[in-house]
């Protein structure tokens, strides 16, 4: 389910540049959510996110919703300055220290009464990168944005059948290449039943489900189906960004090959946890990944920093 968002954070974008002001109309009907956004900041002024304008790198959290926690995580890194990207996929069993609830894991965030400010800050946290925006979206919406489109055209490894009468969640969709649908499409998203290693296991599709659905996103036949796109989507996202952001954003998210954006999960491992399953996040694994991905889209590090880097291979020799 991970992929559902750079899609949609690349959606409202394609469309701001072609179809000019009239974008603005919807764009303005996202600030209901950015208003309750700024109500929680104000009650818990730790929790407000940095300011993005001077900094090159802009992180976007993006969430895809049910039953109030969230069912996946992906952060979008995006070098303004060179239009590079990067997404990075974060388990929603992985154990983090949330605020003042202690232990726990970090899909339960966003279900606290802070909300998507909180989530935003562990999310941070884990990464240790600042979260400057984040982009929420249940399944039913990403449902009827996608049969707008009119499907997405995915290659499925394997047939998939799983029923879980307790979620009303019936999954079968036959192996081959097809169009899937809204539902089908994140039932693709969601499944996880053969794999043994789980939530881990279904990573792999979301990300290739997501390239495709920016690649159907950003084409030129789906602009007549723009406004009723964006009409929706303003029924069931959820963002702290701006019209003006959102606008700008846009424009500049177009660009972006999605065939260049690299693809990144958190590493670690599955634990039990007095009896509870987490996923268990590598510290210096982690560390390597993030340099790895500052070298991929170009963050240059200050002087101050390869001052300190070379007194440390110094050290070491």
């Amino acid at each position: 389910m991970k992929k559902f968002l750079i899609i949609f954070i690349a959606s409202f974008l394609g469309f701001a540049i072609v179809i000019g002001g009239a974008t603005y109309y919807y764009l303005g009907r996202f600030k209901a959510s950015s208003s309750e956004f700024a109500q929680i900041v104000e009650e818990n002024p730790d929790l407000e996110p940095p300011s993005a304008k001077d900094d090159p790198i802009i992180n976007f959290l993006i969430m895809g919703i049910d039953d109030a926690r969230s069912d996946f995580m992906m952060v979008l890194r995006f070098n303004k300055e060179n239009n590079k990207a990067a997404l990075i996929s974060v388990p929603r069993d992985t154990r983090v220290n949330i605020g003042n609830y202690g232990y726990n894991k970090i899909n339960s965030a966003v279900a606290r009464k802070e909300g998507a400010p909180l989530a935003m800050d562990t999310v941070g946290d884990l990464l240790d990168i600042p979260i400057h925006y984040y982009i929420e979206m249940d399944f039913k919406g990403a449902e009827k944005i996608i049969d707008i489109m009119g499907g997405v055209r995915i290659k499925v490894a394997e047939n998939m059948k799983y029923d879980d009468p307790t979620q009303n969640l019936h999954i079968d969709i036959k192996a081959g290449e097809q169009v899937l649908n809204g539902k089908n499409s994140v039932h693709f998203v969601r499944y996880r039943a053969t794999y043994s290693n789980g939530d881990l296991g279904r990573i792999p599709n979301q990300q290739e489900f997501a390239k495709a659905l920016i690649k159907h996103m950003t084409s030129p036949k789906i602009l007549p189906k723009a406004f009723s796109i964006l009409d929706t989507a303003s029924k069931y996202i959820k963002t702290n960004m701006e019209q003006s952001e959102m606008a700008s954003y846009a424009l500049r998210l177009k660009d972006i090959d999605p065939e260049g954006i690299k693809m990144y999960t958190l590493p670690g491992d599955g634990s039990y946890i007095n009896k509870v399953s987490y996923f268990v996040y590598d510290e210096e694994k982690l560390k390597q990944m993030t340099e790895e991905i500052n070298d991929e889209i170009g963050l240059q590090k200050s002087a101050e920093e390869k001052v300190q880097d070379e007194k440390n291979d110094d050290i070491a020799g």
